[in-house]
């Protein structure tokens, strides 16, 4: 189980910065097109997607190391046992988010399939279809710190 969880580490490594580089390599090429006088017309529509792919890997590495922004000032002044229930609320919470996500991302795909950017003759869906797969990693990643809150005490600032 340790080894399937590295390498889904990895592979969201390697995915946040390829798609960072993607992200980076289409602003430069817009800037520069724009500059030589023959504006590519795909750069900014690029872009666009690509930071909402990458703000979606970015939200489950986040998740998935527990570095997201959290204000722990009233958690930490809890005893241990408030402190692990506060955080089963907090991830139960997290959970119900994902599973609206799961409900209506694949609905944002579907409805978005026929709709072609404006430069490219790609499908729309491509913005939506990082919703359900976010949605998911961000479920599992919900359930397994539920269980982790449960079985032993969460450390002040909930950082392991």
């Amino acid at each position: 189980m340790a080894g399937l969880r590295r390498a889904g580490d990895l592979a969201l490594r390697v995915a946040a910065f390829l798609l960072l580089f993607s992200l980076l390599a289409s602003v430069v090429a817009g800037v520069v097109s724009r500059q030589l006088g023959a504006p590519l017309p795909w750069t900014d529509e690029a872009a666009q997607y690509l930071l909402v792919w990458t703000g979606f890997v970015g939200w489950i590495l986040a998740a998935r190391n527990r570095s997201h922004i959290r204000i722990d000032v009233f958690v930490d002044k809890l005893g241990p046992s408030a402190r692990r229930v506060a955080e089963v609320a907090i991830q139960a919470c997290v959970a119900a988010l994902a599973l609206a996500m799961l409900r209506y991302g694949p609905v944002l795909v579907e409805r978005n399939l026929d709709v072609e950017w404006i430069s490219v003759p790609l499908s729309a869906a491509l913005l939506y279809v990082p919703v359900p797969v976010a949605a998911a990693a961000i479920l599992l990643q919900a359930l397994a710190q539920i269980v982790e809150a449960v079985r032993g005490p969460v450390p002040a600032g909930i950082r392991p």
